[in-house]
C-alpha cells in the first residue's frame, strides 16, 4: 500500500506536465520487471520512454563498493526478467526505446535528449550517482528525477548518491510520502 503513493505522485505529475506542455523524454534506470515503467509509459503516453537495465541482475563490479548486506544479495539479483516481458506490459510500446546494458555506457548517444520525468531505480551507489550526473543536467526546468530506495536499509548507498550530489550542486529533494522515494526538481 505504501507503494500507491509512488503511482499517485506519477500520473499527477504527469498531468501538471501535460497541463504546463513540459514536452520531453521520460526515462527509467533499473527497470527489472516493467511494473513501474509501464505506468510512466501509460502516463506520459506522448513521450519517449528510455528504459535501461543490464536484464542480467546485479553485476560484480556494481557491488564492490556497496555496503555487505546489498553485496550478499550477490551476482545476478533482479535477474528474473527480459526484455520481452517488459514490453508486453507497454501500453504503447512504439514509444520504448530499451538500453540494454551497463548504465552509464548505454546512454552516449543521447546527448541532445531532454526530459520531463526520470525514475532511477538501480539500488546501487554507483548506478544511482552516475544517474544522478547524467540526467539532471538534462532535465527540462520544472523536470522531476524520482530515486527510489532512498530510504531502503539494505540499500544504503542510494542515499550516499543523493546527499553527496545534493551538497556537490546545492539542491533540495524531499520525500513523496511512500516511505523509500524522494524527488529532486530541476528549478
Amino acid at each position: 500500500m505504501k507503494l500507491y503513493a509512488r503511482y499517485v505522485f506519477l500520473k499527477n505529475f504527469a498531468l501538471e506536465c501535460e497541463d504546463k506542455s513540459f514536452c520531453a523524454a521520460t526515462a527509467e534506470v533499473g527497470v527489472f520487471r516493467g511494473e513501474f515503467a509501464k505506468d510512466i509509459n501509460k502516463h506520459f503516453n506522448q513521450s519517449k520512454l528510455y528504459l535501461f537495465d543490464t536484464f542480467d541482475g546485479f553485476d560484480d563490479k556494481d557491488l564492490k563498493d556497496e555496503d555487505e548486506e546489498a553485496k550478499n544479495l550477490g551476482k545476478g539479483h533482479f535477474c528474473n526478467t527480459n526484455v520481452e516481458l517488459v514490453m508486453q506490459k507497454m501500453t504503447y510500446p512504439s514509444n520504448v526505446i530499451i538500453k540494454k546494458g551497463w548504465f552509464p555506457d548505454t546512454a552516449v548517444d543521447l546527448d541532445d535528449e531532454k526530459f520531463c520525468f526520470v525514475s532511477l531505480d538501480a539500488n546501487l551507489y554507483e548506478t544511482i550517482k552516475a544517474g544522478l550526473e547524467f540526467f539532471y543536467p538534462k532535465m527540462i526546468n520544472g523536470g522531476v528525477i524520482l530515486v527510489q530506495d532512498y530510504y531502503d536499509e539494505i540499500f544504503t548507498g542510494v542515499k550516499k548518491a543523493v546527499n553527496e550530489f545534493a551538497k556537490k550542486h546545492k539542491i533540495f529533494f524531499v520525500p513523496i510520502g511512500d516511505d523509500i522515494s524522494v524527488a529532486i526538481q530541476k528549478i
